[in-house]
């Protein structure tokens, strides 16, 4: 009887402990005042958890607050910047890099090589990249790292620990977690797809803050997507969801990806060039440059790629209903482009309007998945109990 009682004071404890963590996360800034009067604890059990905090080194004290009027200034609380950090990891299709971030999101060190193929070489690259990045941090110990999350391209087991299959990187049927845990044993492991953890960090502290269903579109060489729903990423059944680079667009075999991503314009673009007579494009940045500028021959071209991302976007529009679409890649490098297409989703037939500040471009840009490997980790680490969610 007396250890079940200690066992529940103790689970209790840890609630209560979890429950001002997560708080202090979402709020930046309270007073011990404050977190009484939001959780409904008694101020002695506050103080008594928030000075195990600070001795922690998690929490610290900010300053007084600004009052109105006579009487005693309340000291504001905050998560201690420094009392911890995160790894994110990226794995994109040309570069792996690694950031070091404390535990208000600010990133601290990063590290980026080139990358390369195959289950053995990715878990490889993974972890010298991750000691490479805590080595920059001056005194960092690896005891003080709180959690790594790497995003990766592909698709990824609903436990967040196994690459089930990614064809660009050659990799099948990975398990980071269990490939890493012996060198960075009792530390965390969060694998997303790069998309979704793009997405998430869009959610919180991008482009789609303060939104509760965001889609997320990157479009370059390939098409990811991600999708956040009440505020939480949705993978859908084995997490294969959002792959829609192979969608047919037409009976002879063209899909989506053979018309808006850059290999395939680039290569159109100097096919037409060179049969034209004109200057051969040399990059996406000299076609969107020239397209911007009003050269004939590109019209029809982008005229047929804003045509297919239209249909795109008001295809999973339609399916999903999110508040707000997010693009990033070259599509926002071309005002003109960019603005042709919200013209485009205004004026498509929807059941309800689509009002044009719900196409907005993406805030990290091409750091969207490092900065999502990071901000998952966070969630994670300050996420309140469930018993009160």
């Amino acid at each position: 009887m007396a250890v079940t009682m200690k066992g529940n004071l103790q689970l209790m404890k840890e609630i209560n402990t979890a429950t001002i963590l997560n708080l202090l996360h979402r709020k930046q800034r309270l007073s011990r005042a404050e977190i009484s009067k939001i959780t409904r604890l008694s101020a002695t059990t506050v103080s008594g958890l928030v000075e195990e905090l600070i001795a922690d080194n998690m929490v610290e004290e900010a300053g007084e607050q600004s009052m109105v009027g006579a009487g005693r200034r309340a000291m504001s609380l905050q998560i201690k910047p420094n009392g911890g950090y995160v790894v994110g990891v990226s794995v994109g299709n040309t570069w792996l890099v690694c950031a070091v971030f404390n535990l208000i999101g600010e990133k601290i060190s990063e590290y980026k090589i080139e990358v390369r193929t195959g289950n053995e070489a990715i878990i490889g690259q993974i972890d010298a990249s991750i000691q490479a990045c805590i080595a920059k941090v001056p005194g960092l110990k690896l005891e003080l790292v709180k959690g790594i999350g790497i995003a990766v391209p592909g698709i990824i087991n609903e436990s967040g620990e196994v690459i089930t299959l990614s064809n660009f990187l050659k990799i099948k049927d990975l398990n980071v977690k269990s490939e890493l845990s012996s060198k960075y044993p009792d530390i965390p492991f969060q694998v997303t797809n790069d998309s979704n953890a793009a997405a998430f960090a869009e959610m919180h502290g991008g482009a789609g803050e303060n939104r509760n269903h965001l889609l997320y579109l990157t479009i370059n060489e390939g098409i990811g997507s991600g999708l956040v729903l009440n505020k939480e990423i949705f993978s859908g059944y084995m997490g294969a969801v959002g792959e829609i680079a192979h969608i047919p667009i037409n009976s002879s075999g063209g899909s989506i990806e053979t018309v808006i991503t850059t290999p395939f314009i680039m290569e159109r673009c100097k096919q037409e060039a060179k049969t034209i007579g004109v200057k051969i494009p040399d990059s996406m940045e000299d076609i969107l440059r020239r397209y911007e500028a009003g050269e004939e021959w590109l019209q029809p071209i982008f005229k047929q790629i804003l045509y297919v991302s239209t249909l795109l976007v008001a295809t999973a529009v339609n399916f999903i209903s999110p508040e707000v679409v997010v693009i990033e890649g070259w599509m926002i490098d071309s005002e003109l482009f960019f603005e042709k297409l919200r013209d485009n989703l205004v004026q498509f037939p929807f059941p309800l309007p689509f009002a044009p500040e719900r196409l907005i471009a993406s805030s990290y840009r091409e750091e969207g998945s490092l900065h999502g490997s990071a901000t998952l980790m966070l969630q994670k680490l300050f996420k309140a109990p469930s018993v009160l969610q």
